[in-house]
């Protein structure tokens, strides 16, 4: 399980390394391009500003995440269960963690279709 967790924060930490150079670059061309001002517009993708649909847009954006997540995570549950080798805390770890990324999703699901119902309701 350390090893799992040990590849996983290498991996964050390449990601974060890549992101910050390309905010580097990002700056640089900025400051030495004529004519670039270093702002990117970003488009309203929500086009009336109310607040129910801006909640409702980053609700679906952390659903989103989590699943994302939940499918990394069975992913992992998969890989330890496929190289458990016959090493029985292996293959109850990989269980627990299928079970748990499973309860998680459906927890997400219900939680999502709960605010939508209670927005229907409410407005």
């Amino acid at each position: 399980m350390d090893k799992i967790k040990k590849t996983l924060f290498k991996a964050l930490f390449v990601v974060l390394c890549v992101g910050t150079c390309f905010s580097i670059i990002h700056n640089v061309y900025a400051a030495t391009t004529p004519g670039f001002s270093g702002t990117v517009k970003i488009p309203n993708t929500i086009k009336e500003p109310d607040i129910a649909k801006i909640i409702e847009a980053s609700l679906l954006w952390l659903l989103g995440i989590a699943g994302s997540i939940a499918l990394l995570m069975l992913v992992i549950a998969g890989i330890m269960y496929i190289t458990s080798s016959g090493d029985e805390q292996k293959v109850v770890t990989a269980k627990k963690i299928f079970n748990f990324t499973v309860m998680g999703l459906i927890l997400v699901l219900l939680s999502y279709s709960i605010i939508v119902v209670l927005r229907d309701v409410l407005i």
